[in-house]
């Protein structure tokens, strides 16, 4: 489920996936015009354990959230296939096009390449 500044996204357990409910908010933070930076808060449930993560990422490398959000995971010692993450294009479709909205991002604006490798 979307709205602007949150996404929710569910999954009862299967043989491949364990059960999640999770909830992203996100907003941006800089100067009206352009803002620097997006700010996520990522919270829910995967097979029972508690999530709770705030990250902030730089407009230029923002939409790589799911990564960030994989990366969260896995420190906690949960794994999800990628394709889970990604699988939900009804949700996230609308949330990345908010974002730009809100960033006021253009297609191919350049990315900071350093940046993005190095943003863990």
């Amino acid at each position: 489920m979307f709205r602007p500044g949150h996404v929710e996204v569910n999954r009862l357990p299967s043989d491949n996936f364990p059960e999640y409910h999770l909830k992203l908010d996100y907003h941006v933070e800089g100067p009206e015009q352009k803002p620097e930076w997006a700010c996520f808060h990522l919270y829910g449930t995967i097979d029972q354990t508690p999530i709770d993560e705030r990250f902030a990422m730089h407009r230029d490398v923002a939409f790589n959230f799911l990564q960030r959000i994989r990366q969260c995971l896995r420190k906690r010692g949960l794994h999800l296939h990628t394709d889970v993450l990604f699988a939900f294009h009804a949700e996230y479709d609308p949330l990345f096009e908010d974002l730009r909205h809100q960033l006021h991002g253009l297609v191919g604006e350049p990315v900071d390449l350093e940046r993005f490798l190095r943003d863990d």
